[in-house]
């Protein structure tokens, strides 16, 4: 089993849109990824060019059911896999929040963080 870790910006992100009436479903949105990852399916896509020194981030693309859009103006989902059966939950943000995107720069940072300040 995988031991999934919600990092501090992720739970932020849950929080800000959860309180957006747009987006009150996202924990249920949510949780068949959380289940995947916790049975070491790594699901989504691969993120080239970021120049960690160990694991990888991927990208999943979530439906808004919310709004019922479909994954293609729904969520997406950066998570850090790294050795010791870790999975760290990095942000989420909404495909149409353009402001909340971050770039590569920003998702390295948030992997480097969480290898150096883990949560609990």
């Amino acid at each position: 089993m995988i031991e999934i870790i919600a990092g501090k910006k992720f739970q932020e992100d849950v929080f800000y849109y959860f309180k957006k009436k747009r987006y009150t479903m996202i924990r249920h949105d949510i949780t068949p990824v959380i289940c995947a990852l916790e049975q070491g399916n790594f699901i989504g896509n691969k993120l080239d060019n970021l120049n960690l020194s160990c694991g990888d981030v991927y990208k999943v693309r979530i439906a808004n059911s919310s709004t019922k859009e479909g994954k293609s103006n729904g969520f997406r989902l950066l998570y850090y896999a790294v050795l010791d059966n870790k999975v760290y939950l990095l942000t989420i943000y909404s495909k149409k929040d353009d402001v909340r995107i971050p770039n590569d720069a920003q998702i390295a940072t948030l992997a480097r963080n969480l290898l150096t300040n883990p949560s609990p």
